[in-house]
């Protein structure tokens, strides 16, 4: 007669556990923030305090959709200027690999020819 899996048993309702204590968690975070309008019935909510907080939610979305552009063009612009770099090390490299196949010594005012 084989073992009962006794403990892989008791860590799979640990983690359970831990997930609906998460869930449990999220829910509370829901009505905390929904409460306002979840709570009271809509006929009931003058239309000037939904109006108020979905101005507010509004301007909550705005910012961070403004960090988020912002976050977006600075990215955008390290990696432009990495692409840059990149470049002019690759043409830097082409020059020098023409003038080894040349075979042309390579003396203090030799300096490489770039393509474009």
């Amino acid at each position: 007669m084989s073992k009962l899996p006794i403990p892989e048993w008791t860590t799979t309702l640990e983690r359970m556990g831990a997930n609906l204590n998460r869930t449990l968690q999220e829910l509370d975070r829901y009505q905390v923030e929904w409460g306002t309008v979840t709570e009271t019935p809509a006929v009931a909510t003058p239309p000037d305090l939904l109006l108020a907080w979905l101005e507010r939610r509004l301007n909550q979305w705005d910012s961070r959709l403004t960090e988020a552009a912002e976050l977006t063009a600075t990215i955008e612009k390290q990696l432009q200027e990495r692409e840059l770099a990149v470049q002019r090390w690759q043409n830097l490299f082409v020059a020098w690999r023409e003038l080894i196949e040349q075979h042309e010594p390579i003396t203090e005012r030799s300096e490489p020819r770039t393509s474009g």
